[in-house]
């Protein structure tokens, strides 16, 4: 393993943030040096007072020299976040040191002027809305560092339009989606101009466009000279970085540039990470496709993908009956019967949603647009839901995704249309009782859905207001932790929820959800945060749940975790349906509708445009692979066999 740039406790090495042997654990002396973040982080600061629980940060030692940037990973709640708080002053450590610009963040003084020249993006957008306006929210960070008026303007214009959010500027943030809200929480980091920027999972709620903007954005800032920490769990953002620090268990495991890091592979799998994914692909082939030979490292898919044809090349063999551009075919669909969920011509809008009594008015017949010309988060839906499939909703960020998933739970009525839950419109309030215990709902941030003291009574509230007995209440509780990954322990029964890592958090809330046993299940973003061990957990309960009958609308911004895992596809865009069909149908057109293509297929085309097309298009790692090893290896029956087998296993 690589030590890079670590630092001893003694070291006298000076660099612009520097931490010494610091451990922290919530609750105990690791305070809070100014505001915690949330009011759900000051709860987990508090309750988590066990001096037996493991350390956030167990003796990290490191210097970050002015200018660098750096990426860093590791599992859910290895000490990450703990890490970025750390440096910005938002809590102290327990036992060491810790100096930002020379200052102690652990002083109440020092933290305030680090961060007055550091600036922070959190992974809950909405942790730093503070105004009801874009545009004065993005203005809040330099108002309050004095900088005169016509600067502020000049700053919240340049930010807004470097995360594309300038049509937006006179919005309510409240009335964004997530994916928009994390949009201007970065603008106001930028317009703050600060020294050193610390990003916090910026990215998990944003579409691939946005998370190459973000990227872009972040790559521009530091040839400008800022420092930039970023915590993420997208490989490709380590790629763009100089320097990778890998933590596990809260401490740091490898410390190098990611050539270095990522060379590590099986201790990079083992803390639960992956590769990115041409390194992944080039070291899959290596394995199973020998006659390859060996394949370049530290490269992108593009580089790889000429290299890779070249080697096809030569070692290409005519398959019969495989014409180039035929198709995998798609999963069995689901039996056909009476739809689980069914849009009729909806629409919907905020600006009515904050007036119930005009809302009442506009449902009474009034025009498309209402009397004050509201804008329309979603229009016209219309599309169902078989029973017993994976339906995945996908679009742009801001294309009214969480909107719709929220109409299908009857958390928002529509203004025009129909919303129907197993035949029972989401409007008769006769029926509103039958109707919740036909759904359940895990949103965005699900650990916003966690409000008990214990982990037990959390996911025990549903359970118990369908007025089961107790014994059938703790054998619920029991079964959703073991869907979900966790341990019934008495230790986990009993810990409070907010003290658990972020992705711990986002399993009880799940599994909360999961013990009501409700016949559909809408997921928003459910891989959203999880470290790649914990979305392949997700994946393998989405599996089980879809294969018990479980009928699931999933929203995600992952085109690789629908092509995985979905039977059907619907494709927003500004709030219309773009298009609705299996994944093959929305991904292969040449001008495919979707936000994005799955890796494996945007690689295949690559190996096409370098001259190595593939006899069918993959969707998914495991048909890359077989097709690739279909053209390199002696074509026999048992080989085609294998292979037929091979993509079958693969859908």
């Amino acid at each position: 393993m690589t030590r890079g740039r670590q630092v001893e406790a003694s070291d006298a090495t000076i660099g612009q943030i520097v931490l010494r042997d610091v451990h922290v654990r919530y609750g105990t002396a690791g305070e809070r040096a100014g505001s915690a973040p949330s009011a759900a982080a000051d709860a987990a600061l508090d309750a988590a007072a066990d001096p037996d629980a493991p350390e956030a940060l167990a003796g990290v030692s490191l210097a970050i020299n002015a200018g660098e940037h750096v990426c860093i990973l590791g599992a859910n709640g290895s000490g990450k976040s703990t890490l970025v708080q750390l440096i910005n002053g938002l809590i102290c450590a327990s036992e060491g040191s810790v100096e930002v610009f020379g200052l102690n963040a652990g002083d109440p003084a020092s933290a305030a002027a680090i961060r007055r020249r550091a600036a922070m993006v959190f992974q809950h957008p909405e942790d730093q809305m503070v105004t009801s306006i874009v545009a004065d929210d993005v203005a809040f960070g330099p108002e309050n560092l004095g900088v005169p008026s016509a600067q502020i303007a000049a700053r919240v214009d340049a930010a807004l339009t470097a995360v594309d959010m300038s049509e937006h500027a006179q919005a309510d943030p409240a009335d964004l989606s997530g994916g928009q809200q994390q949009r201007v929480a970065i603008a106001g980091a930028l317009a703050m101009e600060p020294e050193v920027l610390l990003l916090d999972e910026p990215a998990a709620m944003l579409d691939d466009a946005g998370r190459r903007a973000i990227r872009d954005i972040v790559r521009r800032l530091n040839a400008r000279g800022i420092t930039i920490v970023h915590v993420t769990h997208f490989m490709d953002d380590a790629l763009a970085a100089g320097r990778v620090i890998v933590l596990e268990q809260g401490r740091i495991a490898l410390d190098g540039t990611p050539a270095e890091v990522f060379q590590h592979r099986e201790t990079v799998h083992r803390l639960g990470l992956e590769l990115p994914f041409a390194e992944e692909l080039a070291w899959t082939l290596e394995r199973n496709l020998p006659a390859l030979g060996p394949l370049p490292r530290e490269t992108d898919a593009a580089t790889l993908a000429q290299e890779l044809a070249e080697r096809i090349g030569s070692h290409a063999v005519s398959l019969p009956g495989k014409p180039a551009g035929s198709h995998v075919p798609d999963r069995t669909a689901p039996s056909a019967q009476a739809p689980a969920i069914v849009f009729r011509d909806v629409s919907f809008s905020y600006v009515d949603e904050r007036s119930a009594r005009k809302r009442h008015l506009l449902r009474r017949g009034l025009g498309r647009r209402g009397r004050a010309g509201a804008p329309l988060a979603v229009e016209g839906l219309a599309f169902d839901v078989p029973r017993g499939s994976l339906t995945a909703l996908v679009g742009c960020t801001g294309a009214g995704k969480s909107t719709t998933v929220e109409l299908a739970c009857a958390l928002k009525l529509p203004r025009t249309g129909s919303v129907e839950l197993m035949g029972i419109a989401t409007d008769d309030l006769s029926r509103r009782r039958e109707l919740r215990a036909q759904v359940g709902y895990v949103s965005q941030l699900p650990d916003r859905q966690l409000f008990a003291e214990t982990v037990f009574d959390d996911i025990a509230f549903g359970p118990r207001n369908l007025g089961l007995t107790e014994k059938e209440v703790r054998g619920r509780v029991e079964e959703a932790l073991a869907l979900v990954g966790l341990s019934a322990t008495p230790e986990m029964l009993r810990r409070s929820p907010f003290a658990l890592s972020g992705g711990q958090q986002r399993s009880v809330a799940l599994a909360g959800v999961l013990a009501l046993r409700t016949p559909i299940l809408i997921l928003d973003e459910p891989m959203a945060g999880l470290d790649p061990q914990g979305r392949s957990r997700m994946h393998a309960l989405i599996r089980r749940l879809r294969a018990d009958g479980v009928t699931i609308l999933m929203v995600t911004h992952s085109m690789d975790d629908v092509a995985e895992l979905a039977d059907r596809v619907i494709v927003l865009a500004r709030g219309r349906v773009a298009a609705l069909g299996s994944p093959r149908d929305v991904f292969c057109p040449p001008h495919s509708p979707a936000p994005g293509l799955p890796a494996a297929l945007a690689f295949a085309r690559r190996l096409g445009q370098a001259g190595a097309p593939l006899p069918h298009e993959p969707l998914t790692r495991s048909q890359l692979v077989a097709e690739i090893g279909g053209l390199v290896r002696p074509h026999t029956a048992e080989a085609s066999s294998a292979e037929e087998v091979s993509h079958g296993a693969a859908r």
